[in-house]
């Protein structure tokens, strides 16, 4: 680990992370109800970061390479919310808002992994 290692995987998760705060923003200007949009719109957007990114640089730049981290750990890891995610699930368990659990949980993983079925056309892994 280096230090422009260290930088890259600081500033891109800063800047995942403000991607995440805008998309929110946006999200609940535009939308009531339970269903928690901005939660899947930011996974699915991290993906297809994620998934072009590979495909781009996956003959081209070294594993470590602070691009790389850059955009994969940093940028996608911060935009990414896995744990937003989880808790908007248990509130809507909570609130006994069964259907629409089910639905957000479905919704957000299939559209997820099928960015990666459609765009991912390398075979290299982080």
């Amino acid at each position: 680990m280096s230090w422009p290692q260290v930088i890259a995987v600081f500033i891109g998760g800063g800047l995942g992370s403000l991607a995440r705060y805008l998309i929110s923003l946006l999200v609940l200007r535009a939308s009531i109800g339970l269903f928690p949009w901005a939660t899947v719109i930011a996974n699915v957007l991290s993906c297809l970061v994620m998934a072009l990114y590979m495909n781009y640089s996956s003959e081209r730049l070294m594993l470590d390479s602070w691009q790389r981290l850059f955009v994969l750990v940093g940028f996608c890891g911060g935009f990414s919310t896995f744990s937003t995610f989880s808790l908007e699930n248990f509130l809507l368990l909570r609130q006994g808002a069964f259907g629409v659990l089910g639905l957000n949980i479905t919704i957000s993983v299939i559209l997820c992994v099928l960015v990666f079925v459609f765009l991912f056309k390398g075979i290299r892994t982080v």
